[in-house]
């Protein structure tokens, strides 16, 4: 494997769009969103939007330094995926924010917070002292050095996708 290929792997789905493997026939859009409604693990929680959008979020509560002190943050980090089943695509956009105070996602970004739009990569290593989601923890987490990455969250829904016949693409902000 060369440079170049090197290079599309690791922008795939990030500036250039997943394919299904060949033979995999496209299956029905119904099918595509209960594959990205079953996406699962800590801090993770999937939700459909009123537009007919799928949200695949991660969040937690984190160690932070705050003003005095030692003190806490909430990271959200998800990804918004819509669907169009004429051409089987599904278009993808990251979504992040860091806030004071949690926040329900329930299938909705709206609100005062100032969500950061596009094709995020990398990592950040975190505190975790709470997951968020459908089993939040309640302050039981202490996971120190725990590494949060944007292509652990988005491989999961290029395989739902692709493993659906559909083709993911990178969403432009």
């Amino acid at each position: 494997m060369g440079f170049l290929d090197k290079l599309k792997e690791k922008s795939r789905g990030v500036m250039t769009a997943a394919k299904p493997d060949e033979g995999v026939e496209p299956q029905a859009a119904a099918e595509v969103r209960r594959r990205l409604l079953a996406i699962s693990g800590k801090g993770i929680e999937t939700a459909e939007q009123d537009d007919g959008a799928i949200v695949v979020a991660w969040a937690a509560q984190i160690a932070s330094a705050g003003p005095g002190g030692a003190g806490a943050e909430y990271l959200y980090r998800a990804f918004r995926i819509e669907l169009d089943e004429s051409d089987h695509e599904a278009a993808g956009i990251g979504l992040k924010t860091t806030s004071e105070a949690e926040v329900g996602f329930g299938g909705s970004f709206a609100g005062s917070l100032n969500w950061e739009r596009g094709q995020h990569i990398g990592s950040e290593t975190v505190h975790v002292i709470a997951w968020l989601g459908p089993h939040h923890t309640g302050g039981g987490a202490d996971e120190s050095g725990y590494k949060f990455s944007w292509a652990e969250l988005r491989e999961p829904i290029i395989d739902a996708v692709t493993g659906a016949g559909w083709t993911y693409k990178p969403k432009k902000v």
